[in-house]
């Protein structure tokens, strides 16, 4: 059995919920051995929180942040090497311009074939530069092969926009793995 971790962020900004977590609620597939966590919006524990997960037991490793400023489900294909944003994370820290590896290139991209998951998505090439930006980074450090970061859309809080975008996630994972 092909075996899946996912995660997803805890509310930050004074929001009362996040997306990505509301989303991963409602992800089910029988067909796998599927580990969801939650994680918090922070730049230097959200990787680290996952690594306590053992990531070389999964087949895939997918982790879902929100993009209220978006319309559809974004499928990111590289992450920045790079940290800056005017919010802070939730443990009140900003950063401006930091690069994040300085013996990484400007971007890393994932080897996954995102061609094949365009009808569940549109492919971007900019995750931003906040702490989903951060995490793909450290994922992609850590495997090119194996991870991938999606973006869930604004869902103005409706259950049926929650449940579409888990049905897209879970497309996109069983397309990833068959």
């Amino acid at each position: 059995m092909k075996k899946v971790l996912i995660s997803a962020f805890k509310p930050f900004n004074k929001s009362v919920n996040n997306y990505s977590q509301e989303v991963l609620k409602l992800i089910n597939i029988n067909s796998i051995e599927l580990n969801k966590v939650i994680i918090d919006v922070v730049y230097d524990k959200c990787f680290e929180c996952l690594k306590e997960y053992n990531l070389d037991q999964y087949d895939l490793i997918i982790a879902l942040g929100e993009a209220r400023m978006r319309n559809v489900i974004t499928i990111e294909k590289q992450a920045h090497n790079v940290s800056s944003c005017s919010i802070a994370d939730n443990a009140g820290v900003f950063k401006k311009d930091e690069i994040i590896d300085e013996d990484l290139p400007k971007e890393l991209q994932t080897n996954l074939d995102l061609e094949s998951l365009k009808e569940y998505g549109d492919i971007s090439y900019d995750p931003g530069k906040f702490v989903c930006n951060n995490l793909y980074f450290h994922l992609l450090k850590y495997s090119l092969d194996k991870c991938l970061f999606i973006h869930i859309p604004n869902c103005f809080d409706d259950e049926r926009n929650y449940y579409e975008c888990a049905r897209r996630v879970e497309k996109i994972i069983l397309r990833i793995l068959n």
